[in-house]
């Protein structure tokens, strides 16, 4: 299933397909570890626009709801 990083529940593994966004919005998130292809699991769900914490690479980074949005993602099965 393929769905936006903001909307994925706790505990879900999944892996960014793409992001949408200009050069800016893919600088930042590269600095952070995202990119095209890596594997996350989602830790915790923003609570009403809150950010959205991950787990990738074996980091904990916050995202804003504003970037999530914008990260397209496809679920997996946990492994």
């Amino acid at each position: 299933m393929i769905t936006t990083l903001e909307k994925l529940e706790r505990d879900t593994p999944a892996v960014v397909k793409q992001i949408h966004g200009g050069h800016r919005i893919r600088q930042t998130l590269g600095r952070l570890g995202v990119h095209p292809q890596d594997r996350l699991t989602v830790l915790r769900s923003g609570f009403l626009g809150g950010p959205v914490l991950i787990e990738i690479h074996g980091t904990e980074v916050g995202i804003g709801h504003g970037m999530a949005v914008r990260i397209e993602v496809e679920v997996t099965e946990s492994s």
